[in-house]
């Protein structure tokens, strides 16, 4: 099976933000301490992302840190053509974030000329910014680092699930070391590690239900504690030993793709996605819903106090 790089995917370098000016996002809006530069054909758009990135930075921080320096500088253009112009990275790139200034930058489309899926690309720059700041801008595997923003974009993404699925039961998953390399290979090893780092880190973020290892993890590397080190004083076993882990369950896990790969139906892709959603949300899907039933109580206390005393009437006798 063919792997495809998905060009809509946002991708993020370290490098100096050097002709960061993209001269269309000639208007702004400034929300709190973010402030988004935007094309003025884009201002429907620009306007929603403004308004979502807020909630969007207080789930990532919470999740990473508890609080974070939450200032940023986006910038929203229409092709990422442009953003290749400005910022000197790959044609293929649809965002980049230089996570030492809280730069941003992104695209309405990316290079092949589809629409990017904006949510997924905003966040998953704005989680880059957010891990540099968790740790304080500490050297981190690259895989790692991918890792962590392909998860905080908060989305199941179908292409990274049946890039990883093939992998498994194709050219294999490549080893941490192997992997950190094919960042740099072609547009097929690129795309596997991309979904490899993913599904790895997402590993390491529910492995105890809550998130509280890596937010361990993360404060071990702001500490000044190396990486492999950090790990074991936050899960108490070795990087390597938690690599063992996460691929010993990679084929249950994937035990639907050869169905599918062969032609099967298409629901029994379903299956598999709907447990994947259900790993990765259900801790988030049980706060948010006590956090409604909350402020729904406090809702009805609060109408109840400012009704006027009622009058309760019997059946009408008529």
């Amino acid at each position: 099976m063919a792997l495809l790089l998905p060009f809509g995917q946002a991708r993020a370098e370290a490098g100096r933000p050097v002709g960061w000016q993209v001269a269309s996002a000639t208007s702004e809006v400034i929300v709190g301490r973010v402030v988004l530069h935007y094309d003025p054909a884009l201002s429907d758009e620009a306007m929603a992302l403004a308004t979502m990135v807020p909630e969007w930075w207080s789930e990532i921080e919470q999740a990473m840190a508890g609080d974070l320096d939450d200032r940023l500088d986006i910038t929203y253009v229409a092709h990422s053509g442009r953003i290749a112009e400005a910022t000197g990275m790959p044609r293929w790139a649809a965002g980049v974030a230089h996570p030492p200034t809280g730069q941003i930058v992104i695209a309405r489309h990316a290079p092949d000329g589809t629409l990017s899926d904006l949510d997924n690309l905003l966040r998953h720059e704005m989680a880059h910014v957010a891990l540099f700041r968790a740790t304080g801008g500490v050297p981190l595997p690259r895989w790692f680092h991918e890792g962590i923003a392909e998860s905080f974009a908060d989305r199941i993404d179908l292409l990274r699930v049946q890039t990883l699925a093939a992998a498994i039961f194709g050219v294999g998953v490549p080893r941490l070391d192997a992997l950190e390399a094919n960042f740099r290979g072609d547009p097929q090893e690129v795309t596997v590690a991309y979904a490899a780092a993913r599904d790895l880190v997402n590993h390491l973020r529910y492995r105890d239900g809550s998130g509280v290892d890596l937010r361990q993890l993360l404060t071990e590397l702001r500490l000044g504690h190396s990486f492999d080190s950090s790990v074991i004083r936050a899960y108490g076993v070795t990087l390597g030993e938690l690599e063992v882990e996460w691929r010993t369950g990679l084929r249950g896990r994937f035990s639907w793709f050869p169905m599918v790969g062969s032609g099967g139906l298409p629901f029994f892709v379903l299956m598999p996605l709907v447990g994947y959603a259900f790993f990765r949300k259900r801790r988030q899907i049980k706060a948010g819903w006590d956090r409604l039933e909350r402020e729904e109580s406090d809702a009805r206390a609060r109408i109840v106090r400012a009704l006027p005393p009622m009058v309760v009437h019997g059946p009408c006798r008529c």
